[in-house]
């Protein structure tokens, strides 16, 4: 039986660069180097079904970026094409594409549903055109009420709306605006994200010249807490630290990232994580624990065209790594911790070979002090953050690193 799958496609391509945004993107690629990458990722794809499609079935499609709703339809339906024709997709598979508002229009939301596209990622970010503005965002508020009245009419029936808090001089009230406006219209899936000051980033490089003022954490925290009730007195299940969802409009792709599923990635810079079995005991780990290896694409533009040209994968050797047994057991409880399940005990013993309590026996007095002061709750069956735990999940986190 084949392995489920999860692919992911960077598209770098960008409009404007927003000036919070760290992500590997441009915003000043010609048509002709645009075609070029195109034409690059497609013969990627080809490859990676050589390489892959025999021993796995994908379930789960990622188009993102970037903008790929920037990329043009054809350029869309060109992707989608090579995937078809070179993997095996599940007849279920949810097969999602990233958005801007502004560059929605309704000819693209046609060829993405023949292309077979079924869940729609909008980045609003805000429905407050100032904050839109800080943002540096390519959109305004009407833009979004334009492109979700489009998308439901074409047909969509699961979309994302991304939206952020903790924005440079956002007060609470345009935040509770954003989300009551947000609630009205009621998607399918909401992702909210505090702002994070990135590297290389118009805000980064303003706050380090003191021309930027980051909002308190305390009232970041604040944001984050009201948002999650309105949302839950709304009928949304909270399944992620940042995710909320109708029952059963989870996102099947992002949970393959939390649950140390396997994915594989095409496109500049895109990471992967594919599994892998151990043949034999080691390390006093019982045989079939599971482990898996990592690996990124490179970052360099003018590298992955060239690679691609001569007829190879374009990984950077050098981001090659193989986890230990250990290494697996941290990356999967500190991604475990993100989803509100938490760390499944009967899990960790099935992938492992071992029980949890007894591979982290050094832990375990952290663990249950954090239980007694109320920031993780432990069960028979599993160990998951309170709310409470969610403003201090870094810290916990780290402690299975």
């Amino acid at each position: 039986m084949k392995n489920k799958l999860g692919l992911y496609i960077h598209i770098p391509f960008c409009e404007k660069k927003c000036r919070y945004c760290g992500f590997l993107s441009f915003d000043d690629l010609d048509d002709h180097k645009k075609n070029d990458y195109i034409d690059a990722l497609c013969y990627e794809i080809r490859l990676c079904g050589k390489e892959y499609a025999g021993s796995y079935i994908v379930d789960t499609v990622f188009i993102g970026g970037g903008t790929p709703s920037f990329a043009s339809a054809e350029q869309i339906r060109k992707i989608t094409e090579i995937i078809y024709k070179s993997f095996d997709i599940t007849e279920d598979a949810e097969i999602t594409i990233e958005s801007n508002p502004n560059s929605l229009s309704v000819e693209k939301l046609r060829e993405y549903r023949s292309s077979g596209i079924n869940r729609l990622s909008i980045g609003v970010q805000s429905m407050d055109d100032d904050i839109l503005a800080c943002l540096g965002r390519v959109h305004k508020k009407d833009d979004v009420l334009l492109a979700y009245e489009n998308a439901g009419k074409i047909g969509f029936e699961n979309i994302n709306f991304d939206l952020m808090f903790g924005v440079p001089d956002q007060t609470l009230k345009q935040w509770e605006n954003t989300v009551s406006e947000v609630i009205k219209l009621a998607p399918e899936h909401i992702s909210f994200y505090s702002m994070q000051l990135e590297e290389g980033t118009s805000f980064c490089r303003n706050y380090k010249k003191g021309l930027l003022d980051l909002t308190e954490e305390s009232i970041v925290r604040k944001m984050y807490h009201e948002a999650l009730h309105a949302f839950k007195d709304e009928g949304y299940v909270h399944y992620e630290i940042s995710n909320m969802a109708r029952p059963g409009a989870e996102c099947r792709h992002n949970l393959k990232y939390w649950s140390l599923g396997e994915y594989l990635s095409a496109g500049l810079g895109a990471s992967s994580y594919i599994r892998s079995n151990l043949s034999k005991e080691s390390m006093g780990y019982k045989a079939g624990s599971i482990t898996g290896s990592r690996f990124k694409n490179t970052g360099s533009m003018e590298t992955y065209l060239r690679l691609t040209r001569e007829g190879y994968l374009p990984i950077d050797l050098k981001s090659y790594h193989t986890h230990t047994i250990k290494e697996s057991m941290a990356v999967y409880c500190f991604t475990a911790l993100r989803k509100t399940k938490g760390i499944d005990l009967g899990d960790f013993t099935k992938k492992f070979g071992i029980d949890f309590f007894r591979a982290y026996r050094e832990r375990a007095d952290i663990i249950f002090k954090y239980r007694e002061k109320g920031l993780l709750k432990i069960t028979g069956t599993g160990i998951a953050l309170t709310e409470k735990g969610i403003d201090h999940s870094n810290d916990i986190m780290s402690e299975f690193v």
